[in-house]
């Protein structure tokens, strides 16, 4: 993967000047005592499968009370599956999140539930079940805050090793700008620990919070693909979702897909940089490559194809010239509603345009969001076979069949050898094209009680089949 384009700039400060900031600043001792009343251990419970064995597992993470009746602000890394604070391991489903408990270090708890999560951002937000009489202390943001390489801020964090929630009182400082966005910054001195801590200024304004950018192309759109690890998200770059969240919670459950409203084109693209535009003789000021048009999308409907240039899109630039101007442009197709039909202004070398018109569709579920079914007997859970499971596979995205998400090694799916990622077709003389029709037909083999259950399964362009056989007298594995 390219590294982003930063600007590195070496600060020569002078003593002087660095003693002149510090006695501005907001004592840290003051600054413990208030910021701490905002923060809390968020004490929560997984259930998951990974390695093929259905497993539970107590995480903390760190919680920053955004406003006055109880929402919560957290990194979004809780939804994976996690060992000790280690991260996702390999191959495990998305976990059930429940028993959310908030510790502050004044000694206070309350209970908590989902509002929502955001995957472009990997962030998440709670609100207090139980909340108090009294309005609570919270985050007081400054808006319009920018940053210089140099920059050094505060941050704070309640959760250690040894949850013994004490404040632990941090600096960071910004080592790295992305030419676009300016709303994320690279940190030096963020270590894991501080994800989902706020970040403040010298005098104690919030200004941002230390989160991490999804590791997966899959888990979620990437803010930042070219960034890996904690980084600083300003305010500005996450208050347009909380209220966009808040409007419509009523609405919003945990495992509801996110992008309910979020329209879809159905290409994959890389940016027209200075140099490509040159060597084709293009117009300047940006645009898209398209690398893949997906078949059934309405990309593909209006006849866009593989090395397609997009310079505009009704009646605006495509602004897109680098890896980090690439979010933004999916965010543009993404906050459409569908059914809506834009104009692209397609680029042929040498010049030649000519207009596109393409009316979106609803966004697919990703992974993220696929639904599930769990089987007892076979100690089997599937989930839907979504559009980037698919493309992973480099399937076409109308292939059937259910993927498995967790098979028990002692139970009767696992003992035959069916792993996490294969895909599902055939239960013996049963087609299985979608969840639906993967309950019936376990419900005809349950009924049935055959010796032998043949699983015909696929991975990419691999096809296999698998044997189980249940033993029907102990229908306990």
């Amino acid at each position: 993967m390219r590294r982003a384009t930063v600007l590195i700039l070496v600060a020569l400060m002078l003593p002087g000047a660095a003693q002149a900031r510090r006695n501005k600043a907001q004592p840290v001792p003051k600054f413990y005592a208030e910021a701490s009343q905002t923060l809390a251990t968020v004490e929560f419970v997984q259930e998951f499968v990974a390695g093929g064995q259905r497993q539970q597992t107590r995480g903390y993470t760190d919680g920053a009370v955004i406003s006055e009746d109880g929402l919560i602000l957290i990194s979004g890394r809780v939804r994976f599956p996690q060992r000790g604070g280690s991260g996702r391991i390999s191959g495990g489903s998305l976990p059930e999140l429940s028993g959310f408990v908030l510790h502050f270090s004044d000694g206070r708890e309350h209970q908590a539930e989902v509002v929502g999560f955001d995957d472009d951002m990997n962030l998440g937000l709670l609100r207090i079940s139980d909340p108090p009489s009294e309005p609570m202390p919270h985050l007081n943001w400054r808006t319009g805050f920018e940053v210089d390489v140099g920059t050094s801020l505060r941050t704070l964090t309640l959760y250690t090793e040894a949850f013994d929630r004490k404040p632990v009182y941090s600096t960071v400082m910004v080592n790295a700008l992305l030419e676009k966005p300016q709303e994320v910054w690279s940190l030096s001195g963020a270590s894991s620990n501080l994800l989902g801590a706020p970040l403040w200024d010298s005098k104690g304004r919030a200004v941002g919070v230390v989160a991490e950018v999804p590791m997966s192309p899959w888990a979620g759109r990437q803010v930042v693909p070219d960034l890996s690890g904690p980084v600083g998200l300003s305010y500005e770059r996450f208050a347009v979702w909380i209220a966009q969240t808040l409007e419509g919670e009523t609405a919003v459950a945990e495992e509801d897909p996110e992008d309910a409203d979020a329209a879809w084109l159905g290409v994959m693209f890389q940016p027209v940089n200075r140099e490509l535009a040159e060597h084709l003789k293009l117009s300047s000021g940006g645009g898209v490559v398209v690398s893949r048009v997906v078949a059934g999308s309405p990309a593909a409907a209006a006849g866009l194809k593989s090395l397609d240039i997009l310079v505009e899109l009704s009646g605006e630039r495509i602004d897109v010239e680098e890896e980090a101007d690439t979010a933004s442009f999916a965010q543009a197709i993404r906050e459409l509603k569908p059914g809506t039909t834009v104009e692209f202004v397609r680029e042929a070398p040498g010049g030649a345009r000519d207009v596109v018109p393409v009316t979106l569709v609803q966004a697919p579920r990703s992974e993220l969001h696929a639904q599930r079914r769990t089987n007892k007997a076979f100690a089997l859970t599937v989930r839907e076979a979504t559009m980037d499971t698919l493309l992973g596979q480099r399937l076409d995205p109308t292939t059937p069949g259910v993927v498995v998400d967790g098979a028990e090694r002692a139970g009767w799916a696992g003992l035959s050898g069916l792993g996490v990622g294969v895909i599902i077709q055939r239960i013996n003389d049963h087609e299985v094209t979608d969840l639906d029709s993967f309950e019936k037909a376990m419900d005809a083999i349950e009924a049935e009680k055959p010796e032998k259950v043949l699983f015909f399964a696929r991975f990419g362009r691999r096809t296999r089949f698998f044997v189980a056989e249940p033993d029907w007298e102990d229908e306990s594995p």
